[in-house]
């Protein structure tokens, strides 16, 4: 768990690491439902990771609102003399399926806060914009707001203090 600044706004992560081997693939559709934002991870030095977007994202989408935002990263960007996916590749598919796209170092934490804070923002402008709900009766779950971010590697979900409460 981490609380991160969005804003001014505390915004409360979980994470959970999801897998994104194939054997994990129905358990992890049960994560996905009630998703406001999923964050597709893949490692630029295995192309293999970045072939499998494409099922993850169908997958995330089969079973969140229509309204779900995601973000496609491109991790390991300080591997950059071993990439076998262009940074190029990475950006247009994100365009085609309008995704957000940037690339990461989990190792050296290039872009990771980034990533989080944009997800964040980008929930609580739908949220003033009415373009997302996120009450209970919307998002079937403990916490009035439920906020997964859905990687290949990695889940989150978050609250908003001042707007909801824990039922």
């Amino acid at each position: 768990m981490r609380i991160i600044d969005t804003d001014g706004k505390p915004t409360k992560l979980h994470i959970w690491d999801t897998a994104g081997q194939e054997v994990f693939r129905s358990i992890n559709k049960s994560y996905y439902r009630g998703a406001a934002i999923a964050i597709l991870v893949y490692d630029i030095t295995k192309r293999e990771t970045f072939d499998h977007v494409e099922m993850w994202l169908k997958d995330a989408v089969e079973v969140t609102p229509a309204n779900l935002t995601t973000v496609l990263i491109g991790n390991k960007c300080d591997l950059s003399d071993r990439r076998t996916v262009s940074y190029e590749e990475g950006e247009s598919f994100a365009k085609a399926h309008g995704l957000f796209f940037m690339e990461s170092s989990a190792k050296t934490a290039h872009n990771v806060e980034e990533a989080f804070t944009m997800a964040a923002r980008t929930v609580y402008k739908k949220i003033e914009d009415g373009i997302f709900d996120p009450s209970p009766k919307v998002f079937n779950s403990f916490l009035s707001l439920r906020y997964l971010l859905i990687m290949s590697r990695l889940m989150l979900s978050f609250y908003i203090p001042e707007k909801c409460s824990i039922l």
